[in-house]
């Protein structure tokens, strides 16, 4: 009876089983199905992921998922994301939307097959995107196909190669993928670039023009800026180059390592590449780390405040480093593109852009020429951003060289005529310059470039470089790492080689190389001086390089390693701060000259009680970038996760008016200003007397303390950091997006009309490490410490920086009328005595800094005081070009 139960069981059991079977097999044909997009033609082979990979293809039927087979050469701390994206016509425009999907992979495995899950999506054409890469990240490929049905986007470049993808259908499809258009039109040769982009009328660059050039500022050695009284009137005809990295947008994989910070640690390690504190793997090694912190040219917050801190400079283009290979880096220059023209559109006059293929003329400057063509030039995007010279759009490149682009392919050919070429050249000695040649670097006295014969004969130089230091051993004139015992560094000149050996760090801060290639370069006055550099941060460590030469180093950085062997102008946290922007601004300025600092109206009166109308007739507007106040929320190196939501009265323009007994302050922001009761709320930082004392230059301080609904709180710097003693209460008025502020001029230590303030309103400035707390609807920061290097990185401030609006009032522009003066007794024109300079030193350690620096420290009122009038009014005209000014 059991047997017959247990026979019966299993009967049962079998026909559920056959059952099931048949089921399978009427359901199977509409199971999910993996589907390859290659047709089985064309080279396989792996493709390395630059600034992204995309594959587009239109799909016929509803799919969940799709996957690509990836190396990544053995690499084991690779990452990717793989995103998901409608496609809506263009290549930009489908990526600036948000992804349907994504998905991080990391770490990734060797050849490990990637894949992306999601909702169904219906049928359409879609991109399948490899994205945001750390390390080595390859994709398998099919290149060469014959009629692919899809396009592959490689570094912007429409492709008709096939990946290893695969995309997981709902259903099996007769015929799952259909024929995509090509994005791109056909290229026949004859397209020639459009005319210079030309500033509107209308735009905010001229409508609110913000003139840097007339702002004042005394940087943190105590050196003052210049101004046009000390260089004259601007010169259209000069332009300034900077050589800018974009490679931080792919780099930033590994975690970063402060060399600086390490070797003040362990000195002895600088030559040592086993020393046990020298990270093995992982990490990447930088000279030391920006005001930014370890960012990559991806977060837009950090390009938008390199695009004015360059505009403030008077920096008329960056040329990017392409040097290395097919890396163009479209990621990081489509960041900056996009990001810069928003802040054209906000009133900065930002640089432009142009970019530095490989030094020499072979087939990756070919590949990154047709990638960068086809990716913007040809179809005209950001056009408003490029470089023109000689009436076309620039490369620095040998892409114009005989016989490097074939001209009898339409698209190279059209590269040929589209630009102006200028060759690279690497050296640093080049005694004989090839005509049409740009240098990047130069031992000093630095070589001279012409465009032709002819200017070459007539002395009209067209080119020369100015470098921050130099990765060559000045002994053996050779090139060599910069840790490399007799390298140019920052504090080298050719008289005082040794100056770092003998000083130290404190030399490191002045800029003597700097000045001394600058000064020469001024001699020269080109066209075009290029700096290098603003932003390459990166030091690569090898066991010794260079190779084969007398020069090799051991535990070698080749173009960057600390403070003092380190090309960077940029700032940075530690020592050099922001001296070398300040010292490059200065030079700049004597380079191209400068426009008068704007002269006050005639006095008035200011009823703060009424509204800002009674404002419009006060001269000048002192006018502020627009726009500039957005969150930052961006990965760093090592997906370093970097914030900031301080931005939040914008301080877009200022006034100042005055009478007999008060100085008015006005200032206007974008929108409403927020409530009082904010903390660090609208601060007014005013320097009444132009000495190098109180806090950074400023005597005196408004909404330090926070006010009342109508009474604001005056304080005076003791000189003593941040700290203040309070002077008194002043009255203010807050009517919408404008504020308006009442000061007797006896709280400023000021009488008549005849004084200069200098003034900077801020708006939220706090401390780095002041994280803020969210409160009911924004973030609130309530600490502010006195390190003025939190004005870059956080809130608003006007002008950026150290910088200053300078108010200039005399009897003359208050009144209208001329100073009433006695008249003065001519005297007669006697010869100034012999041996009326100051003596000079032996010593190279007391040597006053080269011109761009300051005067010398020792023999200043001592050896003035039996000068006559007519010899210190000689000497002062004959200054250097910055000046200290005395506590």
């Amino acid at each position: 009876m059991k047997s017959t139960r247990i026979n019966r069981v299993l009967t049962l059991l079998l026909a559920f089983l056959m059952l099931a079977a048949c089921v399978t097999c009427l359901i199977l044909p509409t199971l999910a199905a993996d589907v390859s997009v290659q047709n089985g033609t064309g080279k396989r082979g792996a493709v390395r992921v630059g600034d992204f990979f995309a594959y587009r293809a239109k799909v016929n039927g509803e799919f969940t998922a799709f996957a690509y087979s990836m190396p990544t050469w053995t690499e084991t701390n690779s990452a990717c994301t793989l995103a998901l994206y409608k496609w809506t016509g263009n290549l930009n425009g489908s990526m600036d939307a948000d992804p349907i999907a994504s998905q991080r992979f990391d770490p990734m495995k060797d050849n490990a097959t990637n894949r992306l899950t999601f909702d169904p999506q219906p049928a359409g054409e879609y991109l399948f995107v490899v994205q945001d890469t750390r390390g080595a990240v390859g994709v398998w490929t099919n290149e060469g196909v014959q009629n692919p049905l899809g396009f592959l986007y490689l570094n912007g470049m429409e492709k008709a190669d096939e990946p290893d993808l695969k995309i997981t259908f709902t259903e099996a499809i007769d015929e799952p993928f259909g024929q995509c258009e090509p994005m791109e039109e056909a290229v026949d040769g004859n397209h020639t670039p459009p005319p210079e982009y030309v500033i509107p009328d209308d735009s905010l660059i001229k409508t609110h023009e913000v003139m840097p050039d007339t702002w004042v500022f005394t940087d943190g050695l105590g050196r003052v800026s210049l101004t046009h009284a000390d260089v004259g009137d601007r010169k259209d005809d000069k332009t300034v180059a900077m050589f800018y990295w974009t490679w931080h947008a792919e780099q930033g994989g590994n975690k970063p390592f402060n060399n600086q910070e390490f070797l003040e640690k362990y000195p002895e390690a600088m030559n040592d590449y086993d020393h046990p504190g020298w990270p093995k793997s992982g990490y990447q090694h930088a000279w030391n780390e920006s005001i930014y912190g370890f960012y990559r040219n991806t977060d837009t917050w950090v390009v938008r405040r390199q695009g004015e801190m360059l505009a403030n400079a008077g920096v008329d283009v960056i040329f990017t480093d392409n040097t290395n290979g097919t890396y163009t880096w479209r990621s990081a220059y489509q960041s900056v593109f996009k990001t810069w023209s928003k802040a054209m559109d906000d009133g900065v006059l930002t640089p432009k852009v142009s970019f530095m293929t490989p030094f020499g003329p072979n087939d990756e400057t070919v590949i990154q020429l047709r990638n960068m063509y086809m990716d913007f030039y040809r179809k005209g995007d950001y056009q408003k951003l490029w470089f023109y010279w000689e009436g076309k759009p620039m490369l620095r490149s040998h892409g114009g060289y005989t016989g490097l682009l074939n001209i009898q392919d339409n698209t190279e050919k059209e590269i040929k005529k589209f630009f102006t070429w200028r060759g690279n050249f690497a050296g640093y000695i080049n005694s004989n310059p090839t005509i049409g040649q740009w240098g990047w670097l130069s031992t000093y006295p630095q070589a001279v470039y012409y465009a032709s014969r002819a200017d070459r004969a007539a002395g009209l130089a067209e080119q020369i470089t100015v470098g921050v230091a130099i990765n060559h051993n000045y002994e053996l004139n050779q090139i060599s790492a910069m840790n490399g015992g007799p390298v140019i560094g920052r504090s080298y000149t050719t008289q005082y080689p040794d100056r770092y050996n003998k000083e130290g760090a404190e030399a490191s801060k002045w800029g003597y190389n700097f000045s001394e290639q600058f000064d020469y370069a001024l001699e020269v006055d080109p066209k075009v001086v290029f700096i290098t550099g603003w932003n390459e941060w990166i030091a690569g460590r090898y066991q010794s390089w260079p190779e084969g030469y007398q020069s090799a180093v051991e535990n070698a950085f080749p173009d960057q390693c600390n403070d003092e062997y380190s090309r960077d102008l940029e700032p940075t946290k530690g020592d050099l701060q922001d001296h070398y922007y300040y010292l490059m601004v200065n030079y700049v300025r004597k380079y191209k000259g400068a426009r008068p600092i704007p002269t006050p109206g005639l006095q008035t009166t200011i009823d703060i009680s009424k509204d800002n109308t009674q404002w419009n007739a006060v001269e000048p507007y002192y006018a502020a970038y627009i726009g500039n106040t957005g969150d930052r929320e961006a990965n760093g190196y090592n997906d370093i996760w970097y914030w900031d939501y301080s931005g939040r009265n914008d301080i877009i323009g200022a006034r100042v008016a005055r009478d007999e007994d008060f100085v008015y302050f006005y200032v206007e922001c974008n929108e409403a200003i927020t409530p009082y009761t904010d903390p660090l709320w609208m601060v007014l930082y005013i320097d009444s007397d132009q000495q190098n004392q109180g806090w950074e230059t400023f005597d005196y301080v408004l909404n330090k303390t926070s006010p009342s609904a109508t009474k604001a709180i005056l304080e005076k710097f003791t000189g003593n950091g941040y700290e203040t003693e309070k002077v008194g209460e002043v009255d203010y008025t807050v009517d919408g997006k404008y504020m308006q502020v009442k000061v007797p001029k006896s709280m400023l230590s000021l009488s008549g009309y005849d004084f200069t303030v200098n003034f900077a309103w801020t708006d939220n400035v706090h401390d780095e490490d002041d994280q803020g707390e969210m409160g009911d609807t924004a973030y609130k920061y309530t600490k502010f410490s006195g390190d003025i290097m939190n004005f870059y990185i956080s809130g608003d401030v006007a002008p950026a920086g150290r910088f200053k609006f300078s108010y200039i009032s005399t009897t003359e522009n208050a009144t209208g009328k001329a100073p009433e003066t006695e008249p003065v007794e001519t005297q007669p024109v006697t010869q100034p005595e012999a041996n009326t300079t100051a003596p000079e030193t032996d010593s190279p350690a007391t040597e006053a800094p080269t011109a761009g620096n300051t005067e010398a420290p020792t023999g200043g009122c001592a050896s003035t005081l039996g000068m006559s009038a007519a010899i210190l009014a000689s000497a002062l005209a004959a200054a250097v070009v910055l000046k200290k000014k005395e506590n």
